[in-house]
């Protein structure tokens, strides 16, 4: 009885979902992607004057951020197909396992792609900063998760 019941249950469930985007592309708040780079280029004029960046620092973070988005739109849209391809793979009457399988390694590998694109930026964005900035925008990223945390903690004690 219990076979019986586990290979309906099996035959009948929702075919796996394909790969999702992370929540900041979602268009949820929080992902790691708006917090780094986004949130970093939405405040950094701010920032820049802060850590005390020189116009040639400026110019190559924005270029770095620049050819990073102009990037990032090709490996999201072959992300975004992959993810397509999938789906209509797994909603036909049958499903060709074998094509499923690559449809799915190829949506991992472009969101694999799109996080590694991310990482690049990163480490470019470092190159170009002194020790000195890279602690003082260390700094103000800690500050500025602490003054988040302090506001969370205070609001779920105000609901208590």
């Amino acid at each position: 009885m219990l076979t019986l019941l586990c290979l309906l249950t099996t035959a009948f469930a929702a075919p796996p979902e394909p790969p999702q985007p992370p929540a900041a592309e979602r268009g949820q708040r929080g992902g790691a992607r708006e917090e780094s780079a986004d949130r970093l280029m939405k405040h950094f004029p701010e920032i820049a004057q802060r850590i005390g960046l020189s116009a040639e620092q400026k110019a190559a973070v924005e270029k770095l951020y620049y050819d990073n988005k102009l990037a990032g739109i090709d490996l999201k849209a072959k992300g975004e197909k992959a993810r397509l391809e999938l789906e209509h793979l797994m909603l036909g009457d049958t499903v060709d396992e074998k094509a499923a399988l690559k449809a799915f390694e190829t949506a991992a590998a472009a969101e694999t792609d799109v996080r590694r694109n991310d990482l690049k930026l990163m480490l470019g964005i470092r190159k170009q900063l002194t020790a000195e900035q890279w602690s003082s925008l260390r700094a103000m990223r800690d500050e500025r998760r602490g003054d988040r945390k302090d506001k969370r903690e205070g609001g779920e004690r105000e609901e208590e």
